[in-house]
């Protein structure tokens, strides 16, 4: 018997909500998991007129190495609808609970430049829900629209939601333990054009510009409650930064691909290399953690930016 397919619904809220708010709701007691076969909810977030903050996009330029302009970093545009997502992803029908979530991938589509002082709508939803080694992953949408409706950047993220047991994800839809293990020690590192030293408080100052204070990312003694030994780096602020450093000329469509591999640790180093493919209008930066006594280097993330109308 094939699956109801539920008409979706959009609900407007009054405004974008704040991130202290949502993990307030995600941690919430009664925000209890239905049981049985995962569902994803049928409905939609949205918010009208929201304005793209001056400050807020000076600062963010300015926390990634680069001069602030009148063009719009495409990570403003992330976190602008992220708490949007994370709002929807909160929700007591939600399947999974939220701070348990991996963010695996992202990709931003913009069709166009975006200018500091612009209005735009944003709406997310979520959508493809799939069986993965580990448990399962699905994609959080964020759409960013002009006020006449015209599109003008996607966000899709993809997050991972593990599950429980010793036999959680073995279902065949991806290499098994071993398989990956093995691919990690195969990443064998570029030569390095660039090395970041990131300080402990890497994440409260990422913090401090996009909003986002989950506690994995405020501190050591934070972190370890969910079960990490230290603070780790946004992953959006490592993409950004490297996006930055890409020198890619924002007044021109562009598309914007990010996949996690590793925690890059607070305080820690990453080195990256980048490579600029003129053919292609792509440049791709790589980051990784050095080898230390018998493990090899560890690859944290790959960033593509690709120049779209060539």
């Amino acid at each position: 018997m094939s699956a109801v397919q539920t008409a979706e619904q959009i609900k407007d809220l009054a405004d974008v909500p704040s991130f202290p708010a949502v993990y307030a709701a995600a941690l919430d007691p009664r925000s209890s998991r239905r049981k049985g076969e995962p569902t994803l909810p049928a409905i939609a977030y949205r918010v009208r007129s929201v304005r793209i903050d001056a400050e807020r996009a000076r600062d963010f330029d300015h926390l990634m190495g680069g001069p602030a302009t009148d063009l719009v970093h495409p990570g403003v545009l992330h976190v602008l609808a992220f708490p949007v997502s994370l709002a929807l992803m909160a929700r007591r029908d939600f399947p999974f609970p939220l701070l348990g979530l991996v963010h695996l991938r992202n990709q931003v589509l913009q069709h166009r430049p975006v200018r500091v002082g612009e209005l735009v709508d944003v709406e997310c939803r979520v959508r493809d829900l799939r069986p993965h080694r580990k448990g399962r992953t699905f994609e959080a949408v964020s759409t960013i629209l002009a006020q006449d409706g015209e599109i003008i950047a996607t966000d899709v993220s993809t997050y991972l939601a593990k599950a429980s047991g010793p036999s959680a994800g073995r279902d065949g839809a991806g290499p098994s333990s071993a398989d990956a293990r093995a691919e990690r020690r195969e990443f064998e590192a570029p030569t390095p054009t660039g090395r970041w030293s990131l300080p402990a408080d890497a994440g409260r100052r990422y913090a401090a510009v996009s909003g986002d204070v989950n506690p994995i990312h405020m501190s050591a003694l934070s972190a370890k409650v969910f079960g990490f030994p230290k603070a780790i780096a946004h992953g959006m602020y490592t993409a950004s930064r490297a996006f930055t450093e890409s020198r890619v000329d924002l007044s021109r469509p562009l598309r914007w691909d990010v996949s996690f591999d590793a925690p890059v640790t607070l305080p820690g180093t990453v080195l990256v290399a980048f490579a600029d493919d003129a053919g292609t209008g792509t440049v791709t930066c790589t980051g990784w953690r050095a080898g230390r006594g018998d493990k090899g280097p560890r690859r944290c993330f790959e960033v593509e930016v690709t120049t779209l109308d060539r």
